[in-house]
């Protein structure tokens, strides 16, 4: 097919107004609207505000003041979520680091007997491409400090406390994949689980902390992961994968400390600033959600 055409802000308003039915009162406003956030983006926030005989129309009331809101909640509740899923992050990064350290060595990356053997659809080796990622990333922050401290003064050798640092989040995510079982164990005890449940965890936190650090759309957005929760709030879970599961992870994780504190707190005062503007069953949330959380 041929691409469509570029469309100027006007022929874009035009457009949400003619073919999407979608009430525009203040064409100045909208077009200040279309200028900050691109029309394809915006466009995402209508999914579940369209006819349900018309799927190209949004229902009457739907303004693109609901849409801009919706815009800035979804922006408003990623920034919340990604600062406590980089405290876990870092703190992940800690505990790995720390027991293979004190375990293996400073150099237990380098030797794959530490490390159990799995293979990705390719049937290349996960230990491989954790190497290959490190090794791109160690090129790419090159410049930084610490990276040539090490380089210099250490022929390019890391310990892993260095190493897990340089890993991203998925990295980090496939390398506590590949640990041997009772590595893994120890690990999880400190979040007071095992491995199975740990593992998904973690892999579901990837899957969000991309979502939010990419600028991808949050709200009403199905998860690829499906994430593993006790029998206590297996209920929780829908036949579409939202957020309000990934919540009760990081509650667990955080073991509901001052972090998760902090967190519920800011939702609510995000949740209060947006209400009207987006609704809680699009997230996975149900009724009683404050008592749950």
């Amino acid at each position: 097919m041929k691409l469509k055409p570029a469309l100027t802000y006007e022929e874009q308003i035009k457009k949400l107004k003619d073919d999407h039915n979608l009430t525009i009162t203040d064409d100045q406003f909208a077009k200040d609207v279309l200028k900050k956030v691109n029309y394809y983006r915006l466009s995402g926030y209508g999914i579940g505000l369209k006819k349900f005989n018309n799927k190209e129309h949004y229902k009457d009331y739907i303004t693109i003041e609901h849409l801009f809101n919706l815009y800035c909640f979804d922006s408003q509740f990623k920034n919340n979520l990604i600062r406590t899923i980089e405290q876990i992050e870092i703190e992940l990064r800690t505990q790995i680091a720390y027991h293979l350290s004190v375990k293996y060595g400073p150099d237990v990356l380098m030797d794959k007997n530490n490390f159990v053997y799995k293979t990705d659809k390719d049937s290349k080796s996960i230990y491989s491409i954790i190497l290959d990622n490190l090794n791109k990333e160690t090129y790419r922050q090159r410049n930084k400090p610490f990276v040539k401290h090490h380089i210099k003064k250490y022929d390019g050798q890391f310990p892993i406390w260095v190493s897990v640092e340089l890993m991203s989040f998925g990295n980090l995510s496939s390398l506590f994949s590949i640990l041997q079982d009772e590595d893994q164990k120890e690990i999880s005890k400190y979040y007071n689980t095992d491995p199975k449940y740990l593992k998904n965890w973690i892999l579901c936190l990837v899957e969000v902390r991309n979502i939010c650090a990419h600028y991808t759309r949050l709200y009403n957005m199905p998860l690829k992961v499906n994430p593993r929760l006790y029998k206590e709030n297996e209920k929780y879970k829908q036949k579409q994968n939202k957020i309000f599961p990934v919540l009760l992870i990081i509650k667990r994780m955080l073991q509901s400390n001052s972090q998760w504190d902090s967190l519920l707190k800011d939702l609510k005062l995000t949740f209060t600033k947006y209400q009207g503007s987006f609704r809680f069953d699009f997230m996975g949330f149900p009724k009683d959600w404050k008592n749950i959380l």
